[in-house]
């Protein structure tokens, strides 16, 4: 017996949220991979603990990062240096909770609603409440109606937060009306952060600015399910103006045993990863280790293009200018290709004082080849560099960045262990393009800035798809909408067929007895959007 599985997805809004508080937690954990998300920044990183928090797979006290955080910054018209970090421990550039423009953090309402700084949301919920809302019998989940649409504006805080579909359109958020939170996903955990404090990690003036982090995930088969996308966003709070603001993905990658691993970078990919400098790893720290064959991670931009890619050694070898930065100087530089001394960073070698030139991609080279610079080939004569602990630094393109603005960053956390330490990433590579493939065609219609209109939901609410979960057949019915096509789409992103459609019956029956059982995208295109059903 084949079974199938679809789900509505919806376009809609993206707002944001920040603030002030106690440290929380909370596990995303809704497919192959266990991932803690802080509500200071941290991401993969259990603080209380000390130890890592992004398992995979998940229970098997194996991990692939310890930690995880953004690094935001840039010069202002003055020319004068904003920028906010996290990396390790307590100090932190980042407060809990949404910016407040008359600084009232310490405020009984704000710390009130607030403090958690975490909201977490499943889409099973998210579709049990917009067809039952408002029925006899129905209660509304706490994640429903306690997700922070709107901000309490008595405390400077915007009146627009965390993404929310607005059924009515009135610009407020009314679950008990039936609007429900905006995710993407299967699974989303929500962060708001601001950097309107004091800045106890990198010692920088504050840029003003609040952060939106939606990590989520999906449940399916092959990458996806052992994938994890991280959507952030940035609002510009402040004053200031920025022709050159950057993000930057700091991640401490432990695989299993922290110390023997190697970090790379395929510019192509747009995707920065870390494998086993051996073919065993032993455990030790806390982590069973993965043993023989182990696996590689990478972290891919979605939406943007790298501007560079590159390390920090957490042992000094010999030389402190190339270790973990202290000052908000040193953490712009290695923002911009150099090294913590503000030298630049050089091809070849270990990337720091060669002569052949500067590079904004350490380790570019792929390790399966032996003519190109890698960890495993660092001279071109095939001398290694000694495994380690290794962080990767992802670098955004710079972009202006003015008071009121917002830009957006997405990511997806990639995994693969189907082969041999160094295999695994060729297999890493083809993973990411999977990864990318499924992230443009799924399309992430909460990324969008605009708010759903009443065209919009009332073409939705025009469509229907039945029944679900299916067994061989699937009706695809709609009523005064004009369909132009209908796409079966896999987990993974590809057009498994394309149907014909009948304009005439406003009803389409698609044959699934071809497929393998699984869940499957059924997209359809109307004149006015794509809708995309699961």
């Amino acid at each position: 017996m084949k079974n199938f599985k679809f789900t509505t997805f919806i376009t809609s809004i993206m707002l944001s949220l920040n603030g002030y508080g106690q440290n929380h937690s909370a596990f995303l954990d809704y497919n192959n991979v266990s991932a803690m998300i802080m509500n200071n920044g941290s991401l993969f990183y259990d603080i209380m603990a000390g130890s890592a928090g992004y398992e995979v797979p998940a229970g098997s006290n194996n991990h692939l990062i310890f930690q995880g955080a953004f690094w935001f910054g840039g010069t202002n018209e003055n020319g004068d240096l904003k920028l906010a970090a996290h990396a390790y421990g307590e100090d932190n550039d980042y407060s809990i909770g949404p910016y407040s423009s008359t600084g009232e953090y310490m405020e009984p309402v704000y710390f009130n609603k607030y403090n958690s700084g975490l909201w977490w949301v499943e889409r099973i919920d998210i579709i049990n409440h917009i067809n039952n809302h408002g029925q006899q019998g129905y209660v509304t989940p706490s994640s429903i109606m306690n997700w922070p649409g709107n901000g309490d504006t008595t405390v400077g805080v915007a009146h627009q937060l965390a993404p929310y579909v607005d059924v009515d359109s009135n610009g407020v958020y009314e679950p008990h009306l039936g609007d429900y939170p905006c995710i993407n996903g299967d699974k989303a955990i929500y962060q708001i952060m601001n950097d309107d404090g004091n800045h106890t990690e990198s010692g920088g003036e504050e840029i003003g600015a609040e952060i939106h982090i939606m990590a989520y995930q999906y449940v399916g088969t092959g990458d996806v399910n052992n994938t994890t996308f991280i959507e952030t966003k940035v609002i510009n709070r402040g004053q200031h103006s920025f022709e050159d603001f950057k993000a930057t993905f700091f991640l401490d990658t432990d695989i299993g045993f922290a110390t023997d691993d190697y970090i790379g970078s395929a510019p192509s990919n747009n995707m920065a990863y870390s494998y086993n400098a051996s073919a065993y790893d032993p455990g030790g720290n806390g982590s069973s280790g993965y043993g023989a064959n182990p696996p590689a991670v990478g972290v891919v931009l979605l939406n943007k293009n790298l501007a560079s890619i590159g390390t920090y050694y957490r042992t000094t070898m010999g030389n402190p200018s190339i270790t973990d930065p202290q000052i908000a100087s040193e953490y712009w530089n290695y923002m911009n290709a150099k090294w913590k001394d503000g030298s630049d960073w050089t091809q070849g070698g270990i990337g720091y004082g060669g002569n052949n030139g500067s590079t904004q991609f350490l380790y570019d080279g792929n390790p399966n080849q032996n003519t190109s610079w890698s960890e495993m080939n660092i001279d071109g004569n095939g001398t290694v560099n000694p495994g380690d602990d290794r962080v990767l630094l992802l670098t955004s393109e710079e972009e202006t960045f003015q008071p009121g603005e917002q830009l957006m960053y997405n990511y997806a956390i990639v995994y693969n262990n189907e082969n041999d330490h160094l295999n695994n990433v060729d297999n890493l590579i083809t993973t990411a393009n999977n990864i990318q493939t499924f992230f443009d065609t799924i399309n992430n219609y909460c990324a969008s800035n605009t708010s759903l209109s009443i065209d919009n939901e009332s073409e939705l609410s025009s469509f229907s798809l039945y029944p679900n979960p299916t067994k061989d057949q699937v009706h695809v019915k709609w009523t005064e909408i004009n369909v132009k096509s209908i796409q079966i789409i896999s987990f993974q992103g590809k057009t498994i067929k394309s149907i014909p459609v009948n304009q005439s019956t406003g009803v389409q029956t698609i044959d699934l007895g071809t497929l393998s059982p699984g869940v499957y995208f059924v997209e359809v295109g109307t004149e006015r959007q794509k809708i995309i059903v699961q």
